[in-house]
C-alpha cells in the first residue's frame, strides 16, 4: 500500500509542476518516477529503462553534495553526460537519508516557491518510504558473508552453518578506497558497485560491504578463471570511481582460488593484501594475489616502516657510484632471472660479456658475493622496497640526491 502511496504523491506532484519527477534511493537508483513532460534527457531515459542512470551521471549528481543538503537546491546540468539541470532535496526520516527527490529543470525556470514545495513533498514521502522498507534479509545475508570471511574461527563456523551457498571453488575480490575520501560518498559508491556486480553475477556470487566503511567484498562462488574475475574487479573499480569522482583512489585485490567456502577467508585475506599492493604501487588499480610475487610478503609491512633503513646499505653504496643507474638496472635483471647470466643479458639486450663486466663492477663497488643466496635475497628484497618507496613518493636514496 505504501509503495502505491509514494507513487501517487510523485504523480500528483509532477502534474502540479508540469515537470518530470523521480525519487531515488541514496545510491541514486530509481525507486519511483512520474510520466514524462517533454523534458526528459538521456540520463532519465536510461534510468527508466535500466533502473540505473549510469555511474558517471550518479557521480556527477553526488558531487554536487546533494546527499548532505538540508534544504532544497539546484544541481547544474552536464551536456557531456546528457543531463539536464535538476532541483531536489534528500528525503530524511529522523535524520536518516532514505533517498532523494529530483525534479528536472531543463529550462532553469524552477522558482524558489517550487523549491519550497519540493521540500514539503519530500517530508510527505518520508514516512511512506519508512513504511515500505523491505525485510532485512539482504543485510543479514551480507552479515553472514562477512562472518564467513572473517579472521575468527568461531564466528566463521557459525556463519558457515547458516549461510546456504553452492559448494565448489571460490575466489574473493576486495575493493577499497584510499584515505581522504568522504565517508558518505564512499559508502554510496561501494554500494553502487556492489549492486552492479550482483546484477552481472547471474546469481553465482555472494557480496558484502565488510568491515569499516571503504571495503566491499565480492565472493565468486562459481569456478571462474582468474582473468574473468580480474575483469569483474576492474568493472567494480570503474563503477565505484565513477560515482565517487575521478580523483578517488579506488583499488581492488583478487585472492587465490580456495577449494570451498570454508577456506574463503584465506582468499579474502590475500585479496585485501593485493588491494594494498595496488594502492601502494599505483600502476594498476587491480592486483591478483597469484601475480603479486614477493610484494605479497612486503604488503604486510606497514607503510611507515618502509623507510631508508629498510634499504640494504649495499644498494645505497651502489647508487652512490652508479650515477647513470645502469648498474642497478643490471643487478635487478640478474636477480629477477635467478642469477642466470644468459637470461639477464637477453632481458637487457646486451652481450653476455658486457653483463659479466657490469657484475664485476658491482662486486667491486659494494664488496658482495653475488653467488651467495642470502646476499641475493637481501638485495632483491631491497630493490622491491625501493620500488614501493618511490611509488609512495619517498626517496630510497636521499643522501645521494641531497648532494
Amino acid at each position: 500500500m505504501s509503495r502505491d502511496s509514494v507513487q501517487a504523491v510523485v504523480d500528483r506532484f509532477a502534474d502540479e509542476l508540469g515537470r518530470s519527477v523521480v525519487v531515488n534511493d541514496p545510491e541514486v537508483r530509481m525507486l519511483f518516477a512520474s510520466r514524462h513532460f517533454g523534458d526528459e534527457d538521456p540520463v532519465r531515459i536510461r534510468a527508466m529503462l535500466n533502473r540505473d542512470a549510469g555511474s558517471e551521471a550518479i557521480g556527477f549528481l553526488l558531487s554536487s553534495g546533494i546527499g548532505q543538503w538540508t534544504r532544497p537546491g539546484r544541481v547544474p546540468g552536464s551536456e557531456a553526460l546528457g543531463l539536464h539541470a535538476r532541483a531536489g532535496v534528500p528525503i530524511r526520516w529522523r535524520g536518516e537519508v532514505l533517498g532523494m527527490i529530483l525534479v528536472i529543470d531543463a529550462d532553469g525556470s524552477v522558482t524558489d516557491a517550487d523549491l519550497d514545495r519540493i521540500g514539503e513533498v519530500a517530508a510527505e514521502i518520508a514516512p511512506l518510504m519508512v513504511a515500505d522498507r523491505a525485510p532485512q534479509d539482504s543485510a543479514h545475508s551480507e552479515a553472514l558473508v562477512a562472518g564467513v570471511l572473517g579472521p575468527d574461527e568461531g564466528p566463521r563456523e557459525a556463519a558457515l552453518a547458516e549461510l546456504h551457498a553452492a559448494p565448489g571453488e571460490v575466489r574473493v575480490v576486495t575493493v577499497t578506497f584510499g584515505p581522504g575520501t568522504d565517508p558518505d560518498l564512499t559508502a554510496i559508491a561501494l554500494r553502487h558497485a556492489l549492486v552492479a556486480a550482483r546484477s552481472r553475477s547471474r546469481g553465482d556470487a555472494l557480496h558484502t560491504v565488510a568491515g569499516a566503511v571503504g571495503q566491499i567484498v565480492y565472493l565468486a562462488t562459481a569456478a571462474r578463471g582468474l582473468d574473468v574475475v580480474v575483469a569483474e574487479a576492474r568493472a567494480m573499480v570503474r563503477d565505484a570511481a565513477d560515482v565517487a569522482g575521478r580523483g578517488a583512489a579506488v583499488t581492488a585485490g583478487v585472492g587465490a582460488q580456495a577449494p570451498g567456502l570454508g577456506e574463503a577467508w584465506v582468499s579474502a585475506r590475500q585479496a585485501g593484501l593485493a588491494a594494498t599492493i595496488a594502492r601502494r604501487l599505483g600502476a594498476d588499480p587491480v592486483v591478483a594475489w597469484e601475480r603479486a610475487g614477493v610484494l605479497g610478503v612486503l604488503a604486510r609491512i606497514p607503510s611507515a616502516e618502509l623507510d631508508v633503513t629498510a634499504v640494504p646499505h649495499e644498494l645505497c653504496r651502489l647508487a652512490e657510484v652508479d650515477r647513470s643507474g645502469r648498474l642497478l638496472e643490471t643487478l635487478r635483471a640478474f636477480l629477477d632471472h635467478a642469477g642466470s647470466g644468459p637470461a639477464a643479458a637477453e632481458a637487457l639486450f646486451i652481450h653476455r660479456t658486457t653483463l659479466y663486466y657490469r657484475l664485476d663492477r658491482i662486486r667491486d663497488a659494494i664488496g658482495v658475493d653475488l653467488d651467495d643466496g642470502d646476499v641475493r635475497l637481501r638485495l632483491h628484497l631491497g630493490l622491491r622496497v625501493a620500488d614501493l618507496m618511490r611509488a609512495e613518493g619517498r626517496d630510497p636514496f636521499p643522501t645521494l640526491n641531497a648532494r
